[in-house]
């Protein structure tokens, strides 16, 4: 097996591992006997976020670890990819963080609705 092709290979299974994160995160396994809660109202597009441009900084880092490593690393530059890792994985938990909170914000009214 080639470098290349070992790079590819190791990119595929960190997507489909961070797939399998977040639908571990957003599934409800185990809760087939109830009933799939509705949208509420007013849930319509989520809040601006920096959240994908932090995911894309990351999966550039790791990119760039692939692509430059020296001939004496076996799969990637450390220096490069391990941030890129940190970053993205940090990017996807928040991102899921941020949905499950505009959701229940949305679910159960926000507390600034009652100061009005």
């Amino acid at each position: 097996m080639n470098d290349t092709t070992f790079g590819y290979l190791l990119l595929a299974i960190g997507i489909v591992f961070a797939l399998g994160v977040v639908y571990a995160l957003t599934s409800h396994i185990g809760s087939a006997e109830k009933a799939r809660p509705m949208v509420p109202r007013g849930v319509h597009l989520p809040n601006p976020s920096p959240l994908p441009a932090i995911m894309a900084v990351g999966g550039a880092l790791m990119g760039a670890g692939l692509a430059f490593r020296a001939d004496d690393q076996p799969i990637a530059n450390p220096w490069l990819a391990v941030p890129g890792l940190v970053v993205f994985v940090y990017g996807i938990f928040a991102w899921v963080r941020a949905a499950g909170n505009e959701w229940d914000e949305a679910e159960h009214g926000s507390h600034e609705e009652g100061k009005e």
